[in-house]
């Protein structure tokens, strides 16, 4: 499959606003650990990266319920703190999603979530980029949802 032309992935993202700041929202993304957090699907983390969310970083989860677990890698392919994450994550048996989560401020103060996912390669890549995108909306509604609360949630270095 190819990669979605960016109109059609930024018109079928799932947008999310935040009273909470860009930074306080990177926070979050940057700590691999809070991933099975807010990632609708993955039940645990196994290992993060030390340099996540570097390129090339990784972090190494489980996703399903117990004892239906399979053990899943999600890698960073670009990230540009405070405003964009792309990540591969690789589930196998079902393939790999490529997962664009961009980050805007909001006038008057907050934050805008916007989070893409499509599958690339085979099985799923023989899905259309629209079907793929338009699938994954209530899931990434969901994601974004708990990414916002989390980052409300959390307190900074700032804070003290």
């Amino acid at each position: 499959m190819t990669e979605p032309s960016s109109e059609v992935e930024r018109e079928l993202s799932v947008k999310r606003d935040t009273t909470t700041s860009r930074q306080r929202v990177w926070e979050v993304l940057a700590d691999g650990w809070t991933y099975s957090q807010w990632v609708v699907g993955n039940s645990r983390m196994r290992a993060v990266s030390p340099d996540w969310p570097a390129v090339g970083s990784t972090i190494h989860h489980s996703v399903g319920v117990w004892p239906l677990l399979l053990n899943d890698q999600t890698e960073v392919l670009e990230s540009v703190p405070q405003e964009l994450l792309v990540l591969l994550a690789k589930g196998r048996p079902l393939g790999k999603a490529r997962i664009t989560l961009r980050l805007f401020d909001l006038d008057g103060g907050g934050c805008r979530i916007e989070m893409a996912e499509v599958p690339v390669g085979m099985p799923m890549g023989w899905v259309p980029e629209r079907v793929a995108l338009a699938a994954a909306v209530p899931r990434n509604r969901e994601c974004t949802w708990r990414l916002a609360a989390l980052a409300e949630r959390r307190v900074s270095d700032d804070d003290h």
